[in-house]
């Protein structure tokens, strides 16, 4: 398992970061409120602008950890997820989830599979998810446009051992048509929406005695217990 874990972190580590090509200095502050910054960053060639949204929890890092993986539960906080499960994979740490996201009118639902990779830094415990859409897993679904890319990742910093540093960066294109001010929008709405509803839902009874989450889904335990938490 440690062979497994090492090679896992050396894949990971030499991914292209999508995020680290550009300079800190290239997001620009879009808004900062209720302890949430959220920023944004133009591409060239691409219509969307990428997202990242940055907040302070008050929860360990054991705990925010828990509720990030335990993907079924997501559309309960992630702004417009209607749908979220895993499909594939033996280890949570590398394995494939289906996202199914609500449309608002005019634009049409989207769905995607997306490949999860999980590390963790050994020096600053630093949790690190990487989300990438991969096609040809599973079949197109009617009423559903299948997003073509998208990229996404967070970060979880463990602060204090009862505060985490939580952070969500996303860049895709969502395929189809879709109005330049609805996606505005949606590229600083859905981060701060999210984030909001995250530090609501982590409150709850089920994220407090986590071993309500690993015994729903053992494998999130299995994962727990490879990793280091603060004391």
């Amino acid at each position: 398992m440690r062979t497994f874990w090492v090679t896992l972190l050396a894949t990971f580590l030499t991914l292209p970061c999508w995020a680290a090509l550009s300079s800190q200095n290239d997001w620009k502050l879009h808004k900062d409120t209720e302890g949430i910054q959220l920023y944004t960053l133009e591409v060239p060639g691409q219509m969307l602008k990428s997202f990242r949204g940055v907040m302070q929890i008050k929860a360990p890092l054991r705990q925010v950890a828990a509720m990030l993986a335990d993907v079924p539960a997501m559309p309960q906080w992630f702004f417009l997820m209607e749908e979220a499960r895993f499909i594939k994979g033996e280890h949570v740490e590398d394995s494939y989830v289906y996202l199914a996201m609500k449309g608002i009118w005019p634009v049409h639902p989207r769905d995607a599979v997306a490949h999860i990779l999980v590390r963790q830094d050994p020096i600053t415990l630093s949790i690190h998810v990487n989300v990438v859409n991969e096609e040809g897993i599973m079949p197109r679904r009617d009423g559903y446009v299948r997003v073509p890319t998208f990229q996404a990742s967070w970060r979880l910093t463990p602060v204090t051992p009862t505060h985490t540093e939580v952070e969500i960066m996303g860049s895709a294109d969502p395929g189809g048509m879709i109005p330049i001010a609805l996606a505005n929008f949606l590229v600083t709405t859905l981060p701060e929406r999210t984030l909001k509803k995250m530090r609501e839902h982590i409150a709850k009874p089920e994220y407090q005695d986590l071993n309500t989450i690993y015994n729903k889904n053992p494998k999130l335990r299995e994962l727990a217990d490879k990793m280091q938490f603060p004391q």
